[in-house]
Parts: structure tokens; sequence; C-alpha cells
């Protein structure tokens, strides 16, 4: 029988379907881990992936935990998915911590915004491909993908599913390391999307309209924090000032 814990804490969950026996190791599935700052749309994940025919063994809300549990090696899922815009850090941030610890483990990033926009830095992180939250087909493909070649079937491909290097996908949904990831253009210095959920929350509200002094009320912040994050994402997408890094963030972003 399957022991099911249940673990919450301040923006944190986590779903372990650990028991007495292993589903992954009982049925064959491919074990999954989710990490994403929207508890909804974990449960929506997880949902949708089972039906897939995944095991998600394990969910997290924060960057620092999906790390945590990355770094013991019977943690460790045949796959990892992970948002790029979570609370704590940036889905780039625990792409690169977790390629540290676990080098050959195969990283999937997510994201509800146009998958090109972070594909450059999570590529470079050591995600294999970044993929739209709304294309659940694609992100069943990439997992099979990436499983199939750290199985035992595919001798050394351990060391190659790092560096995977997926199909080009026929749909803008995903962006993986076959294809560039912005369309080439001498003119365009290269910008990093890849923005905490602060920053895209800061973003968001001068995309609104709001003044400074609304926006540190509205998240409960100071002008300073707000101040150091602009400036943060002035530099991640080379803006020369604060209403350019807006518009940036309003034509890729779509805020």
């Amino acid at each position: 029988m399957r022991r099911m814990t249940w673990i919450t804490g301040q923006h944190v969950v986590f779903l372990d379907l650990y028991g007495m026996e292993n589903d992954s190791t009982r049925h064959g599935a491919i074990a999954i881990a989710l990490v994403d700052n929207d508890a909804m749309a974990l449960m929506a994940l997880r949902s949708l992936l089972d039906r897939a025919g995944f095991t998600v063994i394990w969910a997290a809300q924060l960057g620092a935990a999906a790390i945590q549990r990355c770094i013991r090696e019977q943690d460790r899922p045949d796959v990892l998915l992970v948002d790029m815009a979570l609370t704590d850090m940036t889905g780039v941030d625990v792409c690169r911590a977790v390629r540290r610890w676990a080098p050959h483990l195969p990283l999937l990033g997510m994201t509800a915004y146009e998958p090109a926009v972070y594909a450059g830095a999570a590529l470079a992180a050591g995600a294999a491909a970044v993929i739209s939250k709304d294309d659940i087909a694609a992100i069943a493909r990439c997992i099979r993908k990436l499983a199939g070649q750290c199985s035992p079937a595919h001798p050394g491909s351990e060391q190659s599913a790092a560096r995977s290097f997926l199909a080009p996908s026929q749909s803008t949904n995903t962006v993986s390391a076959t294809e560039p990831a912005l369309p080439p253009d001498a003119a365009e210095p290269a910008r990093s999307f890849a923005l905490s959920a602060q920053q895209s929350a800061i973003m968001r509200l001068y995309a609104d309209g709001q003044s400074t002094e609304q926006i540190a009320a509205k998240l409960g912040i100071s002008k300073g924090t707000i101040f150091s994050q602009v400036a943060r994402v002035r530099e991640k997408l080379h803006a020369r000032d604060r209403d350019e890094a807006v518009a940036l963030c309003r034509r890729y972003l779509r805020m």
C-alpha cells in the first residue's frame, strides 16, 4: 500500500509518493519532480502528467527546496521540471545549482510566457529545453525523450543527457538546444528574461502604470528594494532606463 505524505509550510509544498513500493519501480513509470511557486499549477501539472503515465515523486514551490532534494541521490527523479519564475530564485538559478550537484540529471524548463525569452539562459544553465506549461503533450514527449536517453538501454547516455539536444520542435511552445534561443540579430544584445517572481511583479505593476510608492505598498517592500530589483532587471535586459525595461517586458513577457 502506498504511503502519501503532504508537507506544507510557507511557500513550500512537498508531495512524496514513496511507500513500501515505489510506483516508478512497480509500474516502470518515469519518475519526475516538479518545481513551481504556484500551488494550483503544481496540482494541475501533477494531475495531467499522472494521467500521461508519469510518477510525480515530489513537488516543491521553492527553488532552494528542490535543490536540496536533488543533492540527495535517492531523491533525484528521472527528469526534473522547473518553472522559470519562482519566488526565491529564478528557474535558471535552480538549473545551474542542480547541475553542480547532479550533472547528469535531465532538466526541463517550463514557463507561462513565451519559451524563447528564457531559452538562452536556461539552456546555458543546463536545461534541455524550455516548454510552455500549456503544452502538456510537448512536455510529455520531452520527458520521455530525456528519460529514454538515461535508461540502461542506452550505454553512456547519462553523460549526454545533461546536454540533451532534442529534435527541433514544430511548435513555438518549445525551444530546445538544437534551436536558436532567439532569432539571431547582431543589433540586439543578449538579453535574459529570467526574472524572479518579485522582479516580474514589480515590472508588471510599472507596466500597469503604478508608481513606486504604490508598488511598495502593494507588495509590502521598501522603495530601496524596488530600485535594487529594477537595476537588476535593467542589467539582465540591457535596458538604458526603467522605461525601456518596462517596454521590453511588455513586448516579450506580455505584461
